[in-house]
């Protein structure tokens, strides 16, 4: 019988409410102790999950120790010397999206993780919600032929509606690059995975329509890929009263759309010169935002030795287009990625 892997939070938000603790729990993990510097509830979730120490400094938290993993749910600004210094006390790492503000500091989280044999994971949940486990499916299978074009819209109405009390999120210092970093890097990853590509060319456009930020709080894209797909991407701040989050390909046997509603099937249209029938895919909802998932998938990867689902090598590369879309949105012209 494989131990229960001991893990410590850093950060106790609403994605360690959502996400990681429960989805530790549900993986069959020991959440040993819990840090928050500002988070008035820490207790009440140290209580909630039967943790027995919470931390206000995670540096103390780490020289304790008695733990065998770390999961870093704080902003983008503090990721690096969080991950490089827990996995120089050799603790694996799972750091959540964007994995930093600067490929420097990308490069650092690698190193220190390689140098000392431990797993660094980033957690960009969207590979693991259902609808695009499936899309991966049916892509790698040929079924869509050769892609052609992308269309994904990740949208709603802002971080403060759904985690009021971290306005980080409107500081580039801590948060870097405002809608297009915090939900553009979704689908960014999104993409390269599901393609099997990667951005070789960037264009971007941003504004900000509503939110008290000197970032934005919506980004355009256009990409184009090693391989020849084209790729748009909207990520924004401002969708209200509804939200998306879709993906439409369309290749060269047929169309592929994901809707955003996950209660409704995917859908697959031949070209009519192959088969204009449509395929319905209906997935399980269980786990609408694949955050269960993605934190079951960093566990099974430590009790089988096996390499890092969502590598930090991974991390990096999206970073790399988030940093390029950025700089094309300032200078308005198109970055090439070689």
């Amino acid at each position: 019988m494989i131990d229960p892997l001991r893990v410590a939070l850093i950060g106790v938000g609403e994605i360690a409410r959502q996400g990681h603790l429960p989805g530790f729990v549900q993986a069959g993990a020991k959440i040993v102790a819990l840090c928050s510097q500002r988070n008035p509830r820490l207790p009440d979730l140290a209580a909630e999950y039967g943790v027995e120490r919470c931390y206000y400094d995670w540096q103390q938290m780490l020289r304790d120790g008695g733990f065998d993993a770390v999961s870093i749910c704080t902003p983008p600004a503090l990721h690096c010397e969080m991950a490089v210094e827990s996995a120089r006390r050799s603790y694996h790492i799972l750091v959540e999206k964007p994995m930093a503000l600067t490929l420097e500091q990308c490069d650092q989280m690698i190193e220190a993780a390689a140098k000392m044999g431990v797993l660094l994971m980033v957690a960009h949940n969207q590979r693991f919600m259902v609808h695009h486990q499936q899309a991966k499916q049916l892509l790698s299978s040929g079924r869509l032929g050769r892609p052609y074009l992308a269309h994904t819209v990740f949208g709603h109405a802002g971080p403060e509606h759904w985690s009021p009390t971290q306005q980080w999120y409107f500081q580039p210092d801590l948060a870097g690059q405002g809608a297009l970093a915090d939900l553009g890097s979704h689908k960014i990853d999104l993409l390269r995975w599901l393609l099997g590509q990667e951005v070789v060319e960037v264009a971007a456009l941003g504004a900000t329509f509503e939110k008290a930020t000197p970032a934005n709080d919506t980004a355009v894209c256009l990409l184009r890929f090693n391989q020849g797909t084209l790729a748009t991407i909207h990520a924004s701040w401002v969708f209200r009263p509804d939200w998306e989050n879709s993906l439409t390909l369309r290749g060269e046997q047929g169309i592929l759309r994901i809707p955003t509603d996950v209660t409704e099937p995917l859908r697959l249209l031949g070209h009519p010169s192959t088969s204009s029938k449509e395929e319905l895919y209906s997935v399980d909802t269980a786990d609408p935002a694949g955050w269960l998932a993605t934190v079951a998938a960093f566990v099974q990867a430590i009790h089988h030795d096996e390499a890092s689902p969502i590598s930090g090598e991974e991390g990096r590369a999206t970073m790399r287009v988030v940093l390029a879309a950025d700089e094309a949105m300032k200078h308005k012209t198109f970055i090439q990625l070689s």
